[in-house]
């Protein structure tokens, strides 16, 4: 491997065609500026200046090495251009995962200021529940998540991941705009016993919730349908179907054949919070990332 040093030597002597020039504009003696070269003859194991009285002139080998250095030393500079703007948090990559009802109006606010403010940052956007995504902060293959955590499913111990709470999601029943309990301005989990469920979760620990909220209560919910999809969920509630719990952060895109009541239930109030790694393996952007995050908490909060 060529020494990148002894490369800007020649490519300083080529460009200013003499010894004593290189040696003023690289603040070196003209004695160590020869030396620099005679090593990197010695490194090529060709001559690549023919030395005369009145000065230097390159051979083609040194020629070529020299415009190769230029190119070379660009790139380097191009190099260290580009690892500054990560340092500051203006370039680069940041990969963020978000879970799926935040992707309804939380996510795409912070992501679009963002953009506004890092336009030169590469966003890797990903939809993943708490669970995976702690995982992948863990494992260094994300930069910054978002999650959530319920009285009753708390998240399990986060290691080195840091956590920042963002706002509270009281969830409430969502229900057909014809359903006899879409009168009521609020409702109580003890009345919904003996309704039937659509459950808007199929994989992971959040499927505890609604059964366990519901045993506390006093009965067993009839779950009808279990998935993931949250249109399929709201076009089982509007076709009268069953019901569902919503999260406040997606009343707005309910459709209006689907009305929405608050539920007198604390253990279904759930903490979203952002997750990010231990600060040694922090990206400036992704505290840019999280500062849009926290305005669109505060313009979503209930």
């Amino acid at each position: 491997m060529l020494n990148v040093t002894r490369l800007q030597v020649l490519h300083t002597v080529a460009r200013l065609g003499s010894l004593t020039a290189a040696a003023a504009e690289l603040s070196y003696t003209t004695s160590a500026v020869s030396q620099q070269i005679s090593s990197l003859e010695r490194e090529t194991g060709t001559r690549l200046l023919d030395r005369h009285p009145r000065g230097v002139r390159l051979t083609e080998a040194g020629r070529v090495l020299a415009e190769h250095a230029g190119r070379v030393l660009a790139e380097l500079r191009a190099a260290e251009t580009a690892v500054a703007a990560v340092t500051r948090g203006i370039a680069g990559r940041l990969r963020f995962s978000s879970f799926r009802t935040a992707n309804a109006v939380l996510m795409p606010r912070a992501v679009a200021a963002f953009r506004a403010s890092h336009p030169e940052v590469s966003l890797e956007l990903a939809e993943l529940d708490p669970d995976p995504a702690l995982a992948g902060l863990a494992d260094h293959d994300l930069d910054l998540a978002l999650g959530y955590e319920f009285p009753l499913v708390p998240l399990p111990p986060t290691g080195d991941v840091e956590t920042v709470p963002l706002l509270t999601d009281p969830l409430h029943i969502a229900l057909a705009s014809d359903h006899p309990l879409a009168r009521r301005k609020r409702l109580s989990l003890a009345e919904l016993a003996g309704q039937p469920w659509i459950q808007g979760v199929h994989h992971g620990s959040t499927t505890e919730v609604l059964p366990l909220a519901c045993r506390a209560a006093g009965f067993t919910p009839d779950v009808l349908f279990r998935t993931d999809d949250q249109v399929t969920v709201r076009g089982l509630v509007a076709a009268g179907v069953g019901i569902a719990l919503a999260s406040s952060l997606t009343l707005a895109t309910l459709p209006p054949d689907v009305v929405a009541r608050p539920l007198n239930e604390p253990s279904l109030r759930r903490t979203v919070f952002a997750m990010r790694p231990a600060p040694q393996h922090r990206l400036p952007a992704a505290d840019a990332m999280l500062d849009a995050l926290r305005t669109a908490s505060a313009e979503a909060q209930p």
